[in-house]
């Protein structure tokens, strides 16, 4: 089968309908590449980390209900509590299974009881590209793993077949992930277990009636806790340079039974700057969502279960990256 790859930077987004906002979760999220905190609404923001710089910064960073904090930083692990105190020793997330293989962490998604992290990873090859001579990393494949990240333990693992990537917890034992296979699913869902195969969540229903392939590209998707949403960034395979934000949009479905009946609710864009690391982020309530554009911050904007909802997006933090909601108290500095 054949594989193709897409890869991006941030993209765009349009707007949702009524309801009163949520309030009360914390948010954590990245700013001049240190990890924060903040109120949902983006005041009264906690600065963690300050070793984080422009050539190394922190990034992917996600929090517990109980204030657990993870990010990486490179091809390490961190964990802090919100005072800033060390859970444990940062871990090297890499793997050298050879002298021509290695492995790197793209991203990581706690778990909301803060006991698990589920991490992305890519596993490269080196190759020798004669028109440079020079030798080039490629990607062979990536895969989801699942850790008990204090005590360095691995408790599961996904196959590397659909090349699963971006992975967000769905309940306590299995991880929405993306795959940018052209023939399949480009939602899966993956259970906490021994080189699991993930099983389709959503499949986008558009094809090239030539070829079959998928029209769309679908990334990063988050379900609310109660299960009853979704949002993914969504956008066009073709007619558009992978490097323009703005054909893009955050969609938002309404999950359906089974999953793959899921149908569309909303959405934010296109005309924004949304790109495939969006980083949608519901609120516990699942009320409210939250993003963040490339070169622009932070965005909110309540969510209903209404066709056609929508709210103008509302921008909360300026210049932050990679919002991650949760139930954990804010800390007073």
């Amino acid at each position: 089968m054949p594989r193709f790859r897409w890869f991006g930077v941030a993209v765009g987004l349009v707007a949702l309908a009524a309801a009163a906002p949520a309030q009360g979760d914390t948010m954590v999220f990245i700013k001049k590449g240190n990890v924060w905190m903040a109120k949902d609404d983006g005041s009264r923001q906690v600065r963690i980390t300050r070793d984080g710089k422009s050539s190394r910064p922190y990034f992917s960073p996600s929090v517990a209900d109980n204030g657990t904090i993870v990010a990486l930083k490179g091809i390490h692990l961190h964990s802090f509590k919100p005072n800033g105190a060390r859970v444990v020793k940062a871990r090297q997330w890499a793997i050298n299974p050879s002298p021509t293989l290695s492995t790197e962490p793209f991203s990581v998604d706690l778990s909301p009881n803060g006991k698990l992290v589920a991490t992305h990873n890519a596993i490269f090859s080196t190759y020798y590209d004669p028109r440079t001579s020079q030798t080039r990393p490629e990607i062979e494949a990536e895969f989801v793993d699942f850790f008990d990240f204090r005590k360095n333990k691995e408790v599961g693992r996904t196959d590397g077949y659909y090349d699963y990537g971006a992975p967000s917890w769905l309940g306590s034992g299995h991880a929405l992930t993306t795959s940018y296979g052209p023939y399949n699913a480009q939602i899966l869902r993956a259970a906490v277990g021994d080189q699991t195969r993930g099983e389709a969540f959503y499949w986008d229903p558009g094809r090239f009636p030539d070829t079959g392939m998928n029209t769309h590209i679908m990334a990063d998707a988050e379900a609310t806790r109660a299960g009853d949403r979704f949002a993914v960034m969504r956008r066009p395979v073709l007619g558009a340079d992978a490097d323009d934000l703005s054909v893009a949009t955050i969609q938002i479905y309404r999950t359906g039974t089974p999953s793959t009946d899921s149908t569309p609710l909303c959405a934010i864009g296109p005309g924004r700057r949304i790109g495939y690391d969006a980083d949608p982020s519901w609120s516990s309530d699942g009320k409210r969502l939250l993003w963040w554009e490339a070169g622009r911050g932070i965005f909110s904007t309540p969510v209903t279960s209404a066709p056609d909802c929508g709210l103008k997006p509302k921008r909360i933090v300026r210049g932050g990256l990679s919002p991650d909601l949760s139930r954990a108290a804010l800390p007073r500095r």
